[in-house]
C-alpha cells in the first residue's frame, strides 16, 4: 500500500492529478512572451526568478477541448533537470492517493489521452485522470 500525494487541477471542466513530487512550484497565471516558430500548444516563455521557462497550454497539448475558460494557474513541473510551466484552469487540492486504486483508461479513450494519462483515480465521488509526467515532457518537446 504505497501512499503518495497528488496535486489535483482542472482543465476546463475535467479534473486531473499529478504526483506532487514532480511539482516544483505553482504560480498565478501570467501572460507569456511569445516564442517564434514554437508549436501551437506553446504559449511562450516566462521569467521565473531569472530563469526563462517555456509555458505550455496543457489542455491544447493533450488535445482536450476546453471551453474558453480563463487560465488561473501555472504548475511548474520538473523532470530530471528540465522545468516546464503548464497553464491550467485551476488548482483544486492536494490528495492522498494509493497506487492500487488507479483504474486503467477505458478502451474508447483518445490516443492523446492514452499517451498523457496513466489511469483514472476514483477519489470520493469524482473520477480524476492521472497525468504521466514523462509523457508531458516528451510531448512538449515535439
Amino acid at each position: 500500500m504505497i501512499k503518495e500525494k497528488a496535486l489535483v487541477f482542472s482543465l476546463g471542466n475535467q479534473e486531473f492529478s499529478i504526483r506532487i513530487s514532480a511539482v516544483k512550484e505553482i504560480k498565478i497565471w501570467t501572460k507569456a512572451t511569445p516564442f517564434p516558430a514554437a508549436p501551437a500548444f506553446v504559449e511562450g516563455v516566462v521569467n521565473v526568478r531569472g530563469s526563462v521557462i517555456p509555458l505550455v497550454d496543457m489542455a491544447r497539448m493533450m488535445g482536450i477541448s476546453e471551453e474558453r475558460g480563463e487560465k488561473k494557474a501555472i504548475i511548474f513541473l520538473k523532470n530530471n533537470d528540465k522545468v516546464i510551466g503548464f497553464s491550467v484552469s485551476s488548482v483544486t487540492d492536494i490528495s492522498d492517493v494509493e497506487e492500487e486504486n488507479f483504474k486503467p483508461l477505458p478502451e474508447l479513450s483518445s490516443d492523446d489521452l492514452k499517451y498523457f494519462s496513466n489511469g483514472i483515480l476514483p477519489l470520493e465521488n469524482r473520477l480524476i485522470f492521472s497525468v504521466n509526467v514523462s509523457a508531458l515532457f516528451e510531448g512538449s518537446l515535439q
